[in-house]
């Protein structure tokens, strides 16, 4: 449907901060086509043919897949201590613009480094700013709290990629990073801890997201942070 045209005296509409940085991201790249340095993000071919859900899946399900032809992706969520009943609990699923930012990031610093172990900083803070996301922001939907949250849903859970075709069938089932140390407070994010955080890629994830490495740009990224769709 086409939008009404405007006429003379017609109040004039201001763009949404969202829009007013999709439109610097455009004339950024517009300029200089190619990103460099940090702003050269790269995607495991596997997630770019099927991705992690946009939602919280509803009923928080046991597994939750995604198909595209032969290739399914599952994804079963992980489990840590609740530190006030020490009893087991579900961490829930990666969902949202911050588990894909964050893959990206772990992607590229793979690419970058050539290392399973990656240095994730002194501070939340800093972090958090690398990925174009705000650590003033304060309360419980914080981007410092929503990313720490979203950093464990996607590190502990158990990600497998399965592809049936004629004849053939093949499996990869794998933890992100099924070794790390994470210091960061996110009622604290511009706090520095005497030991960084860190974590270690599973060697099979490290593989799959390192060995056809698909380019992005991070400046469209940023831009599109708030819509996992877009």
């Amino acid at each position: 449907m086409k939008q009404p045209l405007k006429r003379p005296g017609d109040p004039v509409t201001q763009p949404t901060r969202t829009q007013r940085r999709v439109l610097a991201a455009r004339n950024e790249i517009y300029f200089q086509p190619q990103p460099e340095g940090d702003d050269l993000a790269f995607s495991a071919r596997e997630l770019v043919q099927a991705t992690l859900p946009h939602r919280n899946p509803p009923g928080n399900p046991p597994i939750w897949s995604r198909r595209n032809g032969h290739y399914v992706l599952r994804i079963q969520p992980g489990y840590t201590i609740d530190r006030s009943t020490g009893e087991d609990v579900c961490l829930g699923y990666p969902f949202g613009s911050i588990p894909r930012l964050l893959l990206f990031w772990l992607t590229a610093e793979a690419v970058r480094t050539k290392s399973r172990r990656l240095e994730l900083g002194d501070t939340l803070a800093s972090f958090l700013r690398e990925l174009g996301l705000d650590p003033s922001r304060g309360g419980p939907r914080s981007d410092a709290q929503r990313f720490r949250q979203q950093m464990e849903r996607l590190f502990r859970a158990t990600i497998s990629f399965d592809y049936v075709g004629e004849g053939q069938t093949r499996w990869l089932d794998m933890q992100v990073a099924p070794v790390g140390q994470l210091w960061w407070d996110p009622q604290q994010p511009e706090q520095a801890v005497l030991c960084g955080s860190w974590v270690e890629l599973g060697e099979h994830f490290s593989g799959a997201i390192t060995a056809h490495p698909v380019p992005l740009d991070m400046r469209t990224l940023r831009a599109l942070k708030n819509s996992p769709l877009a």
